[in-house]
């Protein structure tokens, strides 16, 4: 019989998360991504194209909006991550309730069974928006505590960051497939997606739920309101992680929101986009190893600072792409994408230490809450990238229902490929600069909770008394103190 508990996990500098472990733990992140991929990519051509009707401008702001309601759900679902209490842990039960809940979201937004209305839309974002915090959240801060160690939580986001991609690439195999099968419908493929997501959503979290031990808690589970603004407004760490965050991940949606422009009318190889594509993220995945052994090498700012500055010097290789040119278009793709997985990883990993500067200096364990904030600059940045996209696309004169473009079209779209993701490269490498947390400072301060740490009791050890077991129970200051 297994029995699902509060593992206890050592906190010491040279913890290392076995493999099995560490495969369980970044299984969810695969599904995450199949779902993240399309919803960035395929979804909003997908709702602005005849199958569904709606126009550019509308589709862009529906997505927006929808992401700016997360200033809400993901703050109160990191909260709720670090203060629930129950026999299962503080992780597992947010995670377990969450997938089923994202699961029904995203059917509801993949398969709207045809044309549909902007208030359709956006209640189905908000249910599959609502299902993603309750997931994501719990999941990356489980993550940061699965290790104390600074190189060791850059391997654990590394991995993640992996079966990332390969959730993307696996979910790009699908409308490659179904076209070479002679299946062109959008809506089809779109709904291949969703089963394809559903699926491995549900048995990734049931493995990691089953096989990833949760640590023991022994500091509070929050701050006093006043201490937590003053944190997430004063430590220059906090302020540049989700600043890098943010504008990464409008980055990257820029990228995926115009990538199937870019190759079927700027590159003109519309029937291989997907294949490039593909391509692309597999190089991404390739190179992680190499990014995170230059993040062991020299430090995780640093590398981040390598992998912004590779991409500048790519980027003008897209200008060089011969029209129609499928192999020169995938060679260039490749290369450009070899820096592709190293941001996320490197600033989940950052994060981890940014709590632990919190853990520090206010005397709580919540990660859940400091990654509620880093999942808000993320939806946030992806979110608005669709408006900023399409609103440029749009003063290009580009509309993807037109028979016929301009001569001077293609280039236009190629100059908007390339010049987004450059302006916004040089915001997040001036962010990174002056990063102040380095492998010598994350040491010092996790000696600085392990000492907090061995002057408390177990949070196990001081629930209320009346607290059935298995039922969830929510710790006050006042149960917390020693």
């Amino acid at each position: 019989m297994i029995v699902l508990k509060p593992d206890r996990v050592k906190d010491a500098h040279s913890d290392r998360v076995s493999l099995f472990r560490l495969i369980s733990y970044v299984l969810p992140s695969f599904a995450l991504a199949a779902v993240g991929m399309p919803l960035v990519v395929h979804l909003p051509q997908f709702y602005a194209s005849k199958e569904v009707g709606l126009s550019l401008v509308v589709t862009g702001s529906v997505f927006t909006l929808m992401r700016s309601l997360d200033v809400i759900i993901d703050p109160v679902a990191g909260y709720v991550s670090d203060r629930l209490r129950t026999r299962f842990g503080r992780r597992r039960p947010m995670l377990a309730l969450g997938a089923p809940l994202l699961a029904i979201g995203i059917w509801m937004v993949f398969v709207p069974g045809g044309p549909v209305s902007a208030v359709h839309l956006g209640a189905s974002l908000f249910v599959m928006y609502l299902g993603w915090s309750t997931c994501i959240i719990p999941h990356l801060s489980w993550g940061s505590e699965l290790s104390a160690d600074y190189h060791e939580r850059s391997r654990i986001y590394g991995w993640s960051q992996a079966f990332t991609v390969a959730g993307m690439m696996g979910v790009l195999v699908i409308p490659a497939i179904l076209e070479h099968d002679g299946v062109p419908q959008h809506s089809t493929q779109i709904m291949a997606m969703a089963i394809f997501s559903i699926v491995t959503l549900l048995a990734g979290v049931f493995i990691c739920v089953l096989f990833v031990p949760e640590p023991e808690v022994k500091l509070n589970t929050h701050a006093p309101l006043l201490a937590t603004l003053r944190f997430l407004i004063k430590n220059r760490a906090m302020v540049k992680v989700m600043g890098i965050d943010f504008v990464e991940s409008l980055n990257q949606g820029a990228r995926g929101a115009t990538f199937f422009y870019f190759a079927g009318v700027a590159l003109a190889v519309p029937q291989a986009a997907n294949t490039i594509l593909l391509v692309y993220f597999v190089t991404g995945v390739l190179a992680i190893p190499l990014w995170m052994m230059l993040s062991r090498r020299i430090g995780k700012h640093r590398a981040l600072i390598a992998a912004y500055i590779y991409g500048f010097i790519m980027a003008p290789l897209l200008f060089v792409i011969p029209a129609g040119n499928v192999w020169a278009a995938t060679v260039v793709l490749a290369l450009t994408g070899a820096n592709y997985g190293a941001p996320a990883f490197l600033v989940r990993s950052m994060m981890a230490d940014v709590a632990d500067a919190d853990s520090a200096e206010n005397n709580v364990e919540r990660a859940g809450l400091m990654y509620s904030f880093l999942s808000l600059t993320s939806k946030f940045g992806i979110g608005l990238s669709v408006f900023v996209t399409f609103f440029a696309l749009s003063l290009i004169g580009f509309n993807p229902k037109a028979a016929h473009f301009s001569p001077g079209l293609p280039m236009n779209l190629r100059i908007v490929y390339v010049a987004i993701p450059i302006i916004l490269g040089i915001i997040s490498l001036l962010l990174t600069l002056g990063y102040p947390i380095d492998e010598k400072k994350q040491r010092a301060l996790r000696d600085e909770i392990e000492r907090r740490q061995e002057a408390h009791r177990s949070a196990n050890d001081i629930m209320p008394p009346a607290s059935l077991p298995g039922a969830p129970a929510y710790i006050t200051d006042e149960l917390d103190r020693p």
